[in-house]
């Protein structure tokens, strides 16, 4: 009996028969009899749903078998046995006699004995694959394997050295290209679901280029595709490695198709690749060129009052602040707002020197946010922000988002006369360069933008290989200014459209 077969007549969630509706993709992953097997996907995909099916076929249909469970971290391993493995076993009624008998069994965690004789065997194996020396396995199942120890593959399919069996299936979300899980996912098959467009015949596959305002579309037709109309096409069909699977947020039905465009506009372009489209990227996918920059440049001059902004804007105006400090660093305002298409319109910048005296510098920062009639500020919270945010917002009596780039995110907290704001840095940037490669920014012409446009350019992205992500740094002889200050309002703008699009959504009514 294939997975498959075996999925749909035994497992049970939350007492019911598990659906595959909609799921016509998973037929041929379920069913796949290859001897190693690689799912490269995005997040809640249904991974976990697909190795706890896995675990229970082989566990019942093998009588004596063992399996080797392998995740990044002991908590990973021991949630996905008690929340998702364990709950199934026991509500799925042939399944809880067979794995667990007639009798009450307690069950551990990392080493389980089932009742027929097979064995699960549960690891972690983030630095090293030292807690599977010793263990023997005819099945390897490696969960989240792009936080596996890189070069810990080797020794983990070791255990499956004296099977005859000897079966291995990974999953996991991508990261970068380098990332092993995107090197196994190449030796694979590498299937992509791929969609038929019904006027020019060409087979459609997911990435951005697909996705439409309302809907997939062929990027050349500009037409809408059927993700239920998909079948699996192998980019490699000769790959000896075994068998691989892209799956990403748009084949899954259980996925509002605005809330996945939603993503695209909230997440930086790195997160909403890997996460949410289940595709890797690359360093330099996060650096804007001087080209690109240029490209978001308008015809339309700088302005320099609310006078020179179309009255149906004026109301909207944000403005994002990078305080200076010491002797090199410039005060940044950009003022600028964002419109219902999603395109952020950046209308003024301007720049302080970094020795102007804090109640000059307050004076000139107000009389422009005066100038443009702007309704919210976001300003840098630290170093001279912590006490310039407050006098400057007592002089505008206007909202005042202080802005702390951090390593996560929280939302804005009333503090005073401000609103902290902890802001996830990397994935901010990260977000301001997608839209510049976008095209969905714009700046002001040429001729009165040129001299900031380096400060957007000069950007370089690093990997922190310790921490395993990504940095932003320039240049110490290159300021990046106008880029943070931008980045601030831009914060705004999104908050700005998100809550009317909330307010909306409760009417009726879908916003975009």
């Amino acid at each position: 009996m294939t997975r498959f077969e075996f999925a749909k007549k035994f497992i049970r969630l939350k007492k019911s028969p598990i659906s595959f509706e909609g799921r016509e993709y998973l037929e041929a992953v379920y069913n796949s009899s290859a001897q190693r097997m690689v799912i490269r996907a995005s997040r809640q995909v249904e991974k976990s749903t697909f190795l706890v099916n896995a675990i229970a076929h082989a566990a019942v249909t093998i009588p004596g078998v063992t399996i080797l469970f392998v995740a990044p971290r002991d908590q990973q391993a021991s949630v996905f046995v008690k929340t998702r493995l364990l709950p199934t076993v026991q509500m799925s009624p042939v399944i809880s006699r067979a794995l667990l008998g007639l009798k009450t069994r307690k069950l551990g965690i990392k080493d389980i004995q089932f009742a027929n004789g097979s064995t699960l065997h549960v690891r972690a194996a983030y630095h090293s694959a030292d807690a599977v020396r010793g263990l023997s396995a005819d099945i390897l199942m490696i969960d989240e394997f792009q936080d596996i120890a890189d070069g810990n593959l080797p020794v983990l399919q070791e255990t499956l050295s004296h099977s005859a069996l000897g079966r291995v299936i990974l999953t996991g979300t991508p990261k970068l290209v380098d990332n092993h899980l995107e090197g196994v996912f190449q030796q694979s098959t590498a299937c992509e679901w791929t969609m038929p467009c019904q006027n020019c015949r060409r087979g459609v596959t997911i990435t951005e280029r697909a996705l439409g305002t309302e809907g997939l579309i062929c990027p050349d037709c500009q037409l809408a595709v059927d993700p239920r109309q998909g079948r699996w096409i192998a980019r490699h069909p000769d790959a000896a490695w075994g068998s691989g699977y892209w799956i990403c947020h748009p084949m899954v039905p259980c996925f509002y198709y605005h809330d996945i465009l939603q993503k695209q506009r909230t997440y930086d372009s790195v997160k909403f690749k890997n996460e949410c489209l289940g595709l890797s990227t690359t360093l330099g996918e996060h650096v804007v060129t001087r080209e690109e920059v240029e490209a978001c440049c308008s015809q339309r001059p700088m302005a320099l009052s609310g006078e020179d902004i179309l009255p149906q804007w004026r109301g909207r105006l944000l403005a994002g602040i990078d305080w200076g400090g010491g002797a090199a660093a410039r005060t940044a305002l950009t003022i600028g707002y964002m419109r219902p298409d999603n395109v952020f319109e950046v209308c003024h910048l301007a720049r302080f020197a970094a020795n102007e005296e804090p109640d000059y510098l307050l004076n000139q920062v107000a009389q422009r946010c005066r100038q443009f009639g702007v309704r919210f500020v976001a300003a840098d919270g630290g170093g001279a922000g912590f006490h310039l945010n407050r006098l400057l917002a007592n002089r505008l009596e206007l909202p005042l988002y202080a802005i702390i780039y951090t390593a996560g995110e929280s939302p804005p907290r009333q503090n005073g006369a401000l609103w902290d704001w902890s802001v996830h840095r990397t994935a901010s940037i990260g977000n301001l360069f997608a839209r510049i490669k976008l095209g969905r920014i714009s700046f002001p012409r040429m001729e009165d933008f040129g001299s900031y446009l380096n400060e957007f350019a000069c950007e370089v992205a690093e990997y922190d290989d310790h921490n395993r992500t990504i940095k932003y740094t320039h240049p110490e002889t290159q300021p990046d200014d106008a880029l943070h200050s931008t980045n601030y309002a831009l914060l705004m703008g999104v908050r700005s459209l998100s809550s009317a699009s909330a307010q909306r959504h409760e009417i009726g009514e879908t916003y975009m």
